[in-house]
């Protein structure tokens, strides 16, 4: 386990320092005007890429600062910290109801699967991890537009600001933890512990909750690593078409990709550098996570 968790770390440090060397990659364009045409020409220097770095640097060791943003007055470390917290309440509040939802939903499942009501059980479970991302938040967005017109949908204040985005967030977490559930409650069937429970007259109830699901935690938050990456590729979609002030939107809004150029005019490496870092920490942690899960439980 030691040295996975070394392993992860030194992965993670590697791809930050890359991605540090990509974003400060120079991105500047020689644009001329001929006639009526423009003419876009790159042209790359070692001199412009170390200027690049070296500023940058000196910013982060001896202003303490990531540099400046598009908008005059706002540094790039004020804008992380404004949109991350933002973003982190989401993530934090769906994984915690996708969690909830999800193991409830996957015992549901599990009892059910011999009975008349399985399709209520493991097939709406399948049907919902099989629709796209795109078409549930279309769906949404409708269902609210239509039937309850009072709610903002596009708030950026407000808790429909908030809690609009984490359901949209938790719902395929939600039926993803439940196929887990299920099967690592089907795994547990016939196991000794089970059979001396049962013996001692405890109900089914108290077996499923207080022994069984215990059992199953291990495995189930082995698969955080993956939940988190899904929550946070996610992410993007959800704030854009929310209209969310989140860290995965403005990453995007740093970017400044143009259609004709390629790289825009406000191209803003430091609040690029610092929500991939905060993002980072999140998956790092959430490795570690799993990998001390998967050791408990047996994984491999």
């Amino acid at each position: 386990m030691r040295t996975q968790i070394y392993k992860t770390l030194g992965l993670s440090i590697v791809a930050m320092i890359l991605l540090v060397l990509v974003v400060l990659f120079p991105r500047d364009l020689d644009i001329s005007v001929a006639g009526h045409e423009i003419h876009a020409e790159y042209h790359f220097t070692w001199e412009k890429y170390a200027a690049n770095i070296k500023t940058f640097f000196h910013g982060l060791f001896y202003e303490q600062t990531l540099g400046p943003t598009r908008f005059e007055g706002e540094m790039a470390e004020t804008a992380v910290a404004r949109t991350f917290m933002n973003s982190l309440a989401v993530i934090v509040t769906s994984f915690v109801l996708s969690m909830g939802l999800g193991i409830l939903k996957g015992i549901f499942d599990y009892q059910s699967s011999d009975r008349k009501t399985k399709w209520l059980g493991g097939m709406t479970t399948w049907l919902f991890q099989s629709i796209p991302d795109f078409l549930l938040i279309l769906l949404y967005q409708w269902i609210i537009l239509t039937y309850f017109p009072s709610i903002r949908i596009f708030a950026q204040e407000g808790w429909e600001a908030w809690v609009l985005p984490t359901v949209l967030l938790s719902i395929y977490p939600t039926f993803y933890i439940a196929r887990i559930t299920s099967a690592s409650i089907a795994a547990q069937e016939g196991l000794l512990y089970i059979t001396v429970a049962q013996a001692k007259g405890l109900s089914r109830t108290r077996i499923m909750y207080k022994h069984v699901l215990k059992n199953c935690m291990s495995t189930i938050l082995s698969h955080l690593s993956s939940l988190f990456v899904y929550m946070l590729s996610n992410l993007l979609i959800i704030e854009y078409f929310s209209n969310f002030p989140g860290a995965a939107d403005r990453l995007f809004f740093a970017i400044d990709y143009d259609t004709q150029f390629g790289a825009g005019a406000n191209y803003e490496p430091g609040v690029i550098i610092g929500i991939s870092f905060c993002f980072m920490i999140l998956l790092v942690v959430a490795q570690l996570v799993s990998i001390v899960s998967k050791n408990k439980s047996g994984l491999r």
